[in-house]
């Protein structure tokens, strides 16, 4: 391999700030995903060129088009077939066709470099590559990926690229955040790059008066994506306060304190069995999810029940539908002790607005130096990389035009697109209205009065319309009467 840094020098390369923080990352696969004018194209290609003076290397620049995947094999041939003249020498086998399609470099130790489109994936098949650009990564399909590109690297381990400017929360998003996981951070990168990074077109960085100029004449979703590199924004998203690069941090279960889980039932449709602790601070951490369609309850029960736990687990109370009280029932007769008050969900918007001042960061009083510079501040819910259907719902879900305060949950609901995926949404906000509007944060066997014969001791209660008590000897929840 030759020398990156002297190849640069050689082509005039002077990458700015952020470019360099690219080219430093080793990990084999790289999302960059980057606002307009940034200087993506040139950073990908770039980036690569170096394998082209590898002996027998073969590369892939594949595109949504030609004329995408054309952007970064430009910035080769400028940098080598022109700029360092090797188009001169005969034994460099080229050629350029935009119209065609057929866009290579040969070099002479049968090292190559070609684009391929998406739009002919007869044209994917087959070959082992050392290395490949996904350009526009965003605006193609998973498949391309999955079925073509990814197998072909396997055989000679190769690393891909995928610079692009985003699309929205689409299989991209996906592979993006597989960086965010602490067992694969060694194998993938990734970064949001706006476009006032690049410090070369904007000097002023956020404040640039083009970038100002943008921001006041375009939509905010449009600015927010195409400017901002935002992966998550579109007009009617609920929860715009989160964001991937702070709300999404790994967890480590701490038996010191409580854990619970929220339901949200389901069987052509998923349930959702979100589990969370809180600290003493009153911080929330998604830590775990079960999110599963076509099992019954019991399935859903026995798979909860043999899955492994760290060390010191348990659940301190769990939270569900209240729509759905046999489900509540069941799960306190056969897994653990489950409320499902009505109050939870008779106002959609109140739980919603819950959420979100969960989801803004606060300072935490602390100092990070002798000086009392304050630490960063920090979101007071974050959600593990473990957990991708919540992460998912959280960057996708979607309100209608208006909704209501005073109306009930049911009408709202059908409001919201019926097609999307709420169920992690809709177990959470359960859950957290429970714990901190509602103060259901106790066992009963934990607020009983004491007896002096312990296995006649019971607490009664009312909950989710219908009575019931908690014995002492096994933490059974019996119906006695039902109140519909």
């Amino acid at each position: 391999m030759i020398d990156r840094g002297a190849l640069f020098e050689q082509i005039g390369y002077e990458p700015h700030q952020c470019q360099r923080l690219y080219h430093a990352a080793e990990q084999r696969f790289r999302v960059a995903c980057c606002g307009r004018r940034f200087g993506k194209s040139t950073m990908a290609a770039r980036d690569r060129e170096p394998m082209l003076f590898q002996p027998s290397t073969r590369g892939w620049i594949v595109g949504p088009t030609y004329d995408l995947g054309e952007k970064e094999f430009r910035v080769m041939w400028d940098d080598l077939i022109i700029g360092q003249r090797l188009g001169r020498d005969k034994r460099v086998k080229k050629a350029y066709n935009r119209r065609t399609g057929e866009m290579f470099i040969e070099m002479p130790w049968q090292s190559r470099v070609e684009v391929r489109s998406a739009q002919h994936p007869e044209h994917l098949v087959g070959e082992a590559l050392d290395w490949a650009i996904m350009s526009e990564a965003a605006k193609q399909d998973a498949e391309t990926w999955e079925r073509f590109i990814r197998p072909s690297l396997s055989d000679r381990r190769g690393p891909c690229d995928f610079p692009t400017t985003p699309e929205g929360n689409n299989w991209l998003y996906d592979l993006w955040m597989l960086s965010l996981r602490t067992e694969l951070t060694d194998q993938y990168a990734a970064w949001n790059f706006p476009s006032w990074m690049n410090d070369i077109i904007y000097p002023g960085g956020r404040e640039d008066p083009e970038i100002l100029l943008i921001e006041q004449t375009t939509s905010p979703e449009w600015f927010a994506q195409e400017i901002a590199a935002d992966f998550t924004s579109f007009v009617g998203r609920i929860y715009s306060e989160f964001n991937p690069t702070t709300h999404v941090k790994a967890h480590t279960y701490n038996p010191a304190w409580p854990n619970y889980i929220a339901f949200d039932f389901g069987f052509v449709s998923e349930l959702a069995a979100i589990e969370f602790q809180i600290d003493p601070w009153d911080r929330v951490y998604v830590w775990r999810e079960h999110y599963k369609s076509y099992w019954t309850l019991e399935q859903h029960v026995a798979y909860l029940k043999q899955r492994p736990n760290p060390e010191g687990w348990r659940i301190d109370l769990a939270f569900g539908d209240a729509a759905d009280p046999a489900a509540i029932m069941y799960l306190c007769e056969h897994f653990t002790q489950t409320i499902g008050m009505p109050e939870a969900k008779e106002n959609w918007r109140e739980g919603v607005d819950l959420v979100k001042t969960f989801l803004r960061t606060r300072d935490t009083g602390r100092e990070v130096d002798e000086f009392g510079t304050p630490a960063d501040a920090v979101p007071w819910l974050t959600v593990d990389p473990a957990c991708p259907f919540t992460i998912s719902e959280f960057n996708s879900y979607r309100a209608p035009e208006e909704v209501k305060a005073t109306t009930r949950e049911s009408s709202q609901a059908k409001a919201i697109n019926p097609k999307q995926k709420d169920h992690a949404m809709d177990a959470l906000r359960y859950g957290l209205v429970h714990c901190f509007l509602l103060g259901c944060r106790q066992h009963l066997a934990d607020a009983q009065v004491p007896s002096s014969n312990a296995a006649a001791a019971s607490s009664s209660f009312t909950s989710g319309g219908f009575e019931g008590h908690f014995t002492s000897d096994g933490g059974t929840m019996f119906t006695e009467g039902m109140q519909l």
